[in-house]
């Protein structure tokens, strides 16, 4: 059944409100009419004006429409003309009122070091938001559209998807590992494997929201630096290809500049951020054979597409889309065209060279060129260190944790 399909009865149901709504207003307007004196029928006035869209107020509209999923509102513009005309010009308004009911009555905003967010799936949108505000307008103020709304659901989706996958191998290899831990019957079994697993994932996705702010925002200022050394270039102030042991060293500072600012200026978001990767990296890890020598084609599967390709990666190895084959083809596939459309990046051949060899083309050399020295020495310079382990889910008295090698090492299962 098509999205359209599913919310056709809605639509029809919403629509016969409307006409039902239009007929009792007009019924009253016609009684008003004849019995007040003076009224504008009765003094000859043009009462033509034009009504909105079914006779109903726009604000209602507004706060009507404000109750669709994200996914309704293309399918909703094309059902009818009108439909369509109050979707396109109250587009603003419409993002704004669905915000205020998911955040509690308020609108993104710039994190601070003081704001503490709660790890409630409902409040998932508030986190996000904040994380990702809409793009500013050139005219001031903020762009509230419908593809705003889309970028937000798309990263929600690509982070819950993650974090179920992770808590899914997390549980499966602690199955394997702990057999005497596992109660001997089996329906006991099945259901407290997937308490375990539901804590895991609800436990994971706020912290996969920061981690792909991170990747998002390394991304970018990737981008905006390796603009600037262009423009140095062609000023003839900059000689190319600029050597590797500097671009280490330029990434790095970047990456450190990100982790001195919001949201990362809060220790315990920076320090939660920093179990999560390792938790991400590690179980990366144990889906590649044992004596691995190179993991820096791990820094460019977290770095050229952040979480599309990771997505991909854990969804082909436990085959979640069917056949298994067939998704391990297209991730190749895909993560190939990655790799290979970097290197052939006119503006990055032109300041890094050519890959000449493999460590060039992965742009690291190592996975932990990406965030995890940047961050270890920032928590070393906050005094950060040694901190909590992360505690997910107590199994018949044994915690499942996960963390970092800086942690205060307790009795436990390491995921």
């Amino acid at each position: 059944m098509t999205g359209f399909s599913k919310i056709l009865p809605s639509v029809q149901k919403f629509k016969a409100a409307i006409q039902k709504s239009r007929k009792a207003s007009a019924k009253n307007k016609d009684r008003l009419e004849r019995d007040i004196p003076g009224s504008s029928s009765t003094l000859g006035l043009d009462s033509s004006r034009p009504l909105p869209p079914w006779g109903v107020p726009v604000e209602i509209q507004i706060l009507i429409f404000a109750n669709c999923g994200t996914a309704d509102f293309l399918p909703l513009k094309l059902t009818c003309r009108t439909f369509n005309q109050v979707l396109s010009s109250h587009e603003h308004e419409i993002v704004r009122q669905y915000l205020r009911q998911r955040r509690h009555g308020t609108l993104p905003s710039p994190i601070d070091i003081d704001r503490t967010y709660t790890r409630s799936p409902e409040d998932d949108v508030v986190l996000l938001s904040d994380l990702f505000p809409p793009s500013k307008s050139a005219r001031g103020g903020h762009l509230y559209t419908f593809r705003y709304l889309h970028g937000l659901r798309q990263r929600q989706r690509l982070c819950s998807r993650l974090a179920y996958y992770l808590a899914d191998s997390v549980m499966n290899r602690y199955v394997q590992e702990d057999q005497n831990q596992l109660d001997p019957k089996k329906s006991n079994r099945a259901l407290l494997l997937k308490r375990a697993k539901d804590s895991m994932w609800f436990y994971i996705a706020p912290l996969m929201y920061y981690t792909l702010y991170y990747l998002e925002a390394y991304s970018s200022a990737r981008r905006e630096h390796t603009n600037m050394l262009l423009r140095e270039y062609e000023a003839g102030k900059l000689v190319v290809p600029v050597p590797l042991d500097m671009r280490r060293r330029m990434y790095r500072d970047l990456q450190t500049r990100i982790l001195r600012e919001p949201p990362f200026t809060n220790t315990a978001a920076l320090t939660a951020t920093h179990h999560c990767m390792h938790l991400l990296v590690s179980n990366i890890r144990h889906t590649i054979p044992e004596g691995e020598p190179d993991d820096s084609w791990i820094s460019s599967l977290l770095a050229l597409s952040p979480f599309i390709r990771i997505v991909e990666y854990f969804s082909a190895e436990i085959g979640d889309g069917g056949n298994q084959r067939m998704q391990r083809k297209d991730f190749m596939y895909n993560f190939y065209h990655d790799m290979n459309s970097h290197e052939k990046d006119h503006m990055n051949s032109v300041i890094w060279g050519r890959a000449a060899d493999q460590n060039v083309q992965n742009m690291h050399s190592s996975v932990r060129d990406l965030w995890f020295d940047a961050a270890r020495a920032e928590l070393k310079i906050r005094n950060a260190n040694p901190h909590r382990v992360e505690d997910v889910f107590h199994w018949n008295g044994v915690p499942i944790q996960f963390g970092c090698p800086d942690c205060h090492r307790t009795r436990g299962w390491w995921a």
